[in-house]
C-alpha cells in the first residue's frame, strides 16, 4: 500500500513547475485509506465490509492570499495535475468573486517519512478469523454477565498520506488504527440502557494481543454488568454536589470545552478569544491544572504531520491555569496572533485542513497515587482513595460520574452539557448506584473546581470528532480520577 505513494517520487518537480508558471503556492495531498469492519452479534457475523479510498487533493494560494481547492478520485496523477491548473485559474478570479484573502504564513520546508513497521498485518488479518475471535470473546462476556444483549465490533483503518508542496516539502506518513468495541444493552422499567467499552491500538491483530484482549474483556464485562444493574438504579437528585469524574469524562471536558474553543479558525466567536485574537496569558483555571494536546505514537488519534506538510507539535492550551497555545493552521495562526504548530487535520484528500485536536488531556501537578490500573477501581476502591485524601472531611458524600457518552459545548459562551454512563453516590459507609444524569455548566467553573487528582495519566479514551462535516479519530484523558468541589457554575441533573 505504501509503495503506491512512494511511486509518486517524480511528482514534486512537476507540481513545482506548474505552480511557478501560475504564480501560486501549491499543496498536493494524496491519500490512500483502507477500512475494514466486522460486527458479531449472538455468535453470528452481522456485518463484514471493506472499503478503499484514494485520490489527490490540490490546494493553491495566490500571492494575494486567495485560495482554491480541488480533488479527484484515484491515484493516477496525470488527470489530477490538470486540476492544479484549473484551481490556479479559479484563485486568480477570487477577487472578482468576492473571495476573502488569508493572512500570509511562514511555511518551513519539511522532507520526512514516518511509516510504522508491521503494516503488512492490515492485509494479512482475515475477516473470518476476526469474526471467530469476536464470537469467542462474546461467549466469555456472556458467561460472566448473563442476560445482556451484546454486539462486538472490530475496525481496522490504515490511513496513509503523501503531502507535496511546490516549495520542496515532501512528507509521507501512515496512521495505523484498530479498535475493538462492545455494546451491552438491557431493557427495563420502560427504558433502554446501552453501555459501551473499547480498546484501541495500531495493530489489527489486537483481538489476539494478550494484554489488549484481556483489557477489552475486563471492560466489556464491566459494561455488561453495569447495563444489567441500571434498570433498578435510582434517579440522582438535581443539584450541585461535589463530583468525581474519571479520565474518560475529563477527556470530554478537555476536548469539547477547551479544545474546540482553542481552534483558531473559530476565534471570531470563541470565548477564549477577544477581537479575533487568543487571550494568551489570561487565567482560566487553577494554577495546578493544564490542558495539553499532543500526538502520541501508536495512539488512536496519532498524526505526526499535518496535511499542509508541517510537523505536528505539542500545544499547551492551558499551562498551569493560564491560556498559552492555540490550535491553528498556518494561515489562521497569523490572523489570531498565535504560533502555528501543525495543528490542522483533514478527513480526506477532498477536505480542507482545519485546526483540530489529536490526543488532548487534563494534567494536574502532583497527583495523588492510585496504584494498579484504572480497571482495578470500583466504588469501594475509589472510596478508599477519597478517604485517605481527606475528601470526606470536606464532604459527607461525593457523586462519581462514571464514563462518558458524549456532550456538546457552546464555544462562544463556554457552557457545556455532558452525559455519563452512570453515577454512584459515595459516602464513608458505602455507595448507591444512580442512573446517568446531565452534567452541565461553565467550562471555566469546572476547570477551576478541580481539587485533587488521583493516579497516572490514562490517555486511551477514544472517539470521533466531527467538525464542518469532517470526522477524524480523537483520543485523550487525564489522571484516573479528578475531584471537583461544588461550584454554582455547574450542576448535576435538572433541565
Amino acid at each position: 500500500m505504501i509503495e503506491r505513494l512512494e511511486a509518486l517520487d517524480g511528482l514534486g518537480a512537476e507540481i513545482a513547475a506548474r505552480a511557478a508558471r501560475a504564480g501560486v503556492l501549491a499543496v498536493w495531498r494524496t491519500q490512500l485509506r483502507s477500512v475494514r469492519r466486522v460486527v458479531v452479534r449472538a455468535g453470528r457475523t452481522e456485518e463484514s465490509t471493506s472499503a478503499v479510498f484514494s485520490g489527490h487533493g490540490v490546494q493553491v494560494r495566490t500571492a494575494e492570499g486567495r485560495m482554491a481547492l480541488a480533488s479527484r478520485d484515484g491515484l493516477d496523477p496525470l488527470p489530477a495535475l490538470r486540476l492544479l491548473d484549473r484551481a490556479a485559474d479559479a484563485t486568480r478570479s477570487g477577487e472578482s468573486l468576492g473571495v476573502a484573502s488569508s493572512a500570509d504564513a511562514d511555511l518551513p520546508v519539511v522532507v520526512a517519512r514516518s511509516v510504522p513497521s508491521g503494516l503488512e498485518a492490515f492485509e494479512e488479518t482475515e475477516a473470518p478469523a476476526v469474526a471467530a475471535r469476536l464470537a469467542e470473546i462474546e461467549r466469555e462476556v456472556a458467561a460472566a454477565a448473563p442476560g445482556v444483549r451484546l454486539r462486538l465490533t472490530w475496525v481496522s483503518d490504515l490511513d496513509a498520506w503523501r503531502v507535496l508542496r511546490s516549495d520542496g516539502t515532501d512528507v509521507l506518513y501512515a496512521m495505523p488504527r484498530a479498535v475493538l468495541r462492545a455494546a451491552a444493552t438491557t431493557d427495563g422499567d420502560g427504558s433502554r440502557h446501552s453501555i459501551g467499552a473499547s480498546v484501541a491500538g495500531p495493530d489489527p491483530r489486537l483481538a489476539w494481543n494478550e494484554r489488549l484482549a484481556g483489557l477489552f474483556l475486563r471492560r466489556a464485562v464491566a459494561a455488561a454488568r453495569l447495563a444489567r444493574e441500571l434498570p433498578d438504579a435510582l434517579v440522582h437528585p438535581a443539584g450541585c454536589p461535589p463530583l468525581v469524574i474519571d479520565y474518560t469524562l475529563a477527556k470530554g471536558l478537555a476536548h469539547e470545552a477547551f479544545g474546540h474553543a482553542a481552534e483558531a479558525d473559530g476565534f471570531r466567536s470563541s470565548v477564549l478569544a477577544r477581537d479575533g485574537r487568543y487571550r494568551t496569558g489570561e487565567r482560566v483555571g487553577a494554577d495546578r491544572v493544564s490542558i495539553v494536546d499532543e500526538p502520541i505514537p501508536g495512539d488512536h488519534a496519532w498524526q505526526p504531520y499535518g496535511p499542509n506538510g508541517l510537523v505536528r507539535e505539542r500545544a499547551a492550551i492551558v499551562d498551569r491555569g493560564a491560556l498559552a497555545d492555540a490550535l491553528a493552521d498556518p494561515w489562521s495562526a497569523a490572523a489570531s496572533g498565535v504560533a502555528a504548530r501543525g495543528s490542522e487535520r483533514a478527513e480526506s484528500y477532498r477536505s480542507a485542513p482545519l485546526p483540530r485536536m489529536s490526543n488532548i488531556r487534563i494534567e494536574v501537578a502532583d497527583p495523588l497515587p492510585a496504584p494498579g490500573s484504572f480497571e482495578d477501581y470500583g466504588a469501594a476502591e475509589l472510596r478508599d482513595l477519597l478517604s485517605a485524601a481527606g475528601v470526606f472531611r470536606r464532604h459527607a458524600a461525593v457523586s462519581w460520574l462514571s464514563g462518558y457518552t458524549g456532550g456538546q459545548v457552546n464555544t462562544a459562551t463556554g457552557d457545556f452539557v455532558f452525559h455519563c454512563k452512570a453515577i454512584r453516590r459515595i459516602t464513608r459507609d458505602g455507595d448507591v448506584l444512580h442512573r446517568p444524569a446531565i452534567f452541565s455548566g461553565s467550562m471555566f467553573g469546572a476547570l477551576a473546581a478541580i481539587r485533587e487528582a488521583f493516579g497516572p495519566l490514562a490517555l486511551d479514551a477514544i472517539g470521533t470528532c466531527g467538525k464542518w462535516g469532517q470526522n477524524v479519530p480523537s483520543s485523550g484523558g487525564s489522571h484516573f480520577f479528578l475531584v471537583l468541589d461544588p461550584d454554582p457554575s455547574f450542576r448535576l441533573g435538572g433541565s
